[in-house]
């Protein structure tokens, strides 16, 4: 048989076969055609319905349609896509993951199922593969800037710093100069040291946008780090010129001139700095501190001069804000004008009644003025707000001994001795302590309060000297007391009130003839003696015989006062009475 008629053969064959199975058997192949297109159908309704539903933001109606239409057609990569954004915004990242995955393999040039792959590999972390993905996307398309933008993101994360560069410079080509080009440049060049690079890319940056004064400051800044300071000046002048009311360009200026040496024009630029509105007055009060940290040292009467300045910039700039008038309080107590301070740091309080520095410089102002009256009423207040501060109820104490309220002076007294935990300060309630119970003729508590303090501070010259005097006015342990008031004019060999003790021990010894020497270095170095003085000089010369000069001195302790209650009847007897 030949070729031909195999061939023909073959055909009739086929075609009987055929004629058969219609004749046969009709049910074998028609149902295979009829299920499958029932099956594309159900697939194409579900499909669209998963559209719909997504579409209504009806999201678990949407997954179960699209997952019913790849039930009917396996491989509808269609699907696959559309269910890997569901079960990602469902939490379902494995499943998304491996969805479209699928769906690439199915569709691999399908460039936006490899963007949404690429996508859920970065949000897995793996950039790695991200980078992949897009290497190919950008071989077929190298200048989609979408492509370029999520391409340069995932290279800066793993550290790809100059395939950044290229591809920004691929960028730039398309669109031109960008600021944030540069700025993305600048970023890589500093991650990497490269600082010369980081510079070029900032002037470029200010070349191409001269009056932005905010990347003259971070090429001045850059300036300065590589010791560039005459190029980082011009920068901050060209600042100041463009833009005076910067709220940060006095604060660099300051800072540029300080570390030249140049304070004058650094306080210049730091007033300046106090009345820019633009900065804020927390960085304000900050810079003020920073400032007196710095400039500690200086010259007292300069230091003086420019806390007046600054103290004045403040009350302009912020005149119901306290800071001002406290910093003028204590620039007036450094000039020793304590009714000046007092004026201010009143003001202060006005301000902000519950300021804690200002109520302790207000309360010791008031102490060098004698205003014992205020002592009291402001500490008052200040132990109402900070009843655990033990120095409130010192200087309370201060203020009833000098009214002589001796009964509340002690009782504060003993109350905030218990609250000190600061050696220094414990002893100074203890001084207190003493003199308090002095006045009130409890002799025993006095001097117990006094040997505290001579425990943790034996050469305490006040107390020293206190303790003696008040131990001569009781004829008790003399010894001990001269002991005690020989350290203090040794300490202090010209203080006439020191003088005045030991020679009034002495004298209750009975060594008169010393006693008459210490008391006349007393006038020799007291232009302004008291009346205490002279009616001690009288009683030595009393005791030494010569009763026309110990009357004359009674006298005039007398015109002085702070004498003893016998005076009186001494002159008028010409005799001593003790």
């Amino acid at each position: 048989m030949n070729y031909i008629k195999l061939l023909i053969f073959s055909l009739l064959l086929a075609f009987s076969n055929i004629v058969f199975a219609q004749s046969e058997a009709p049910l074998q192949e028609a149902p295979s055609d009829s299920i499958v297109k029932q099956d594309m159908a159900k697939n194409a309704e579900y499909f669209s319905q998963g559209l719909e539903a997504k579409y209504n933001e009806n999201f678990p109606v949407a997954i179960y349609n699209f997952e019913q239409a790849l039930k009917f057609f396996h491989n509808d990569d269609a699907s696959m896509y559309e269910l890997s954004a569901l079960y990602l915004a469902s939490g379902r990242e494995t499943e998304a993951l491996s969805m479209i995955q699928h769906a690439v393999n199915l569709q691999p040039d399908n460039k936006w199922y490899q963007v949404r792959l690429a996508q859920l590999y970065a949000q897995n972390g793996d950039y790695q593969s991200f980078i992949t993905i897009y290497d190919k996307l950008l071989q077929d398309d190298p200048d989609n800037l979408d492509y370029l933008e999520a391409y340069i993101d995932a290279l800066l994360r793993v550290g790809e710093f100059d395939k950044v560069i290229e591809k920004l410079d691929i960028v730039e080509q398309q669109i031109g100069k960008n600021e944030m080009i540069f700025l993305q440049k600048i970023q890589i060049y500093d991650e990497q040291g490269k600082k010369d690079k980081a510079i070029k890319e900032l002037e470029n940056l200010i070349e191409f946008m001269p009056d932005n004064t905010r990347y003259r400051a971070m090429l001045a800044e850059a300036y300065r780090k590589l010791k560039r300071d005459k190029d980082a000046y011009q920068q901050y002048l060209k600042i100041k010129e463009l833009d005076p009311e910067d709220k940060y360009i006095n604060i660099s200026l300051m800072d540029y001139y300080m570390s030249v040496g140049d304070i004058d024009n650094a306080f210049h630029e730091f007033i300046l700095a106090i009345k820019n509105t633009n900065l804020d007055y927390e960085t304000k009060v900050q810079l003020h501190e920073f400032w007196a940290e710095q400039n500690e040292k200086s010259n007292d009467g300069l230091k003086i001069s420019r806390a007046v300045d600054i103290g004045q910039a403040f009350i302009e700039t912020y005149p119901d804000k306290n800071i001002g008038y406290y910093i003028m309080g204590v620039a007036y107590i450094n000039m020793d004008d304590y009714k000046q301070a007092q004026t201010y740091f009143q003001q202060a309080i006005e301000k902000d009644n519950s300021n804690f520095v200002t109520l302790y410089q207000l309360s010791l102002c008031e102490i060098e003025l004698h205003d014992y009256q205020s002592v009291i009423e402001i500490t008052n207040k200040a132990i109402s707000l900070y009843p655990e501060q033990p120095l409130f109820y010192l200087f309370q104490g201060i203020g009833y001994f000098n009214v002589k309220d001796y009964e509340s002076c002690v009782k504060v007294l003993e109350k905030g001795r218990k609250l000190s935990a600061n050696k220094e300060l414990t002893a100074n309630f203890d001084t207190y302590i003493g003199d308090t119970y002095n006045q009130l003729n409890n002799k025993q508590k006095s001097y117990e309060a006094y040997d505290r303090v001579l425990k943790s501070d034996p050469n305490n010259i006040y107390v020293l000297n206190n303790y003696a005097y008040y131990l001569s006015l009781d004829n008790k342990d003399l010894d001990k007391a001269l002991e005690m008031s020989a350290k203090t004019i040794k300490a202090e060999p010209k203080n006439a009130t020191y003088l005045d003790t030991y020679a009034w021990v002495l004298y209750k010894l009975g060594r008169y003839h010393e006693a008459k020497k210490y008391m006349d270095k007393v006038f020799k170095y007291d232009k302004n003696p008291n009346g205490v003085n002279y009616e001690h000089l009288g009683d030595i010369l009393y005791k030494l015989g010569d009763t026309k000069n110990a009357v004359k001195n009674w006298k005039k302790a007398k015109k002085l006062g702070d004498v003893s209650e016998f005076i009186d009847q001494k002159i008028k007897d010409e005799k001593l009475y003790e």
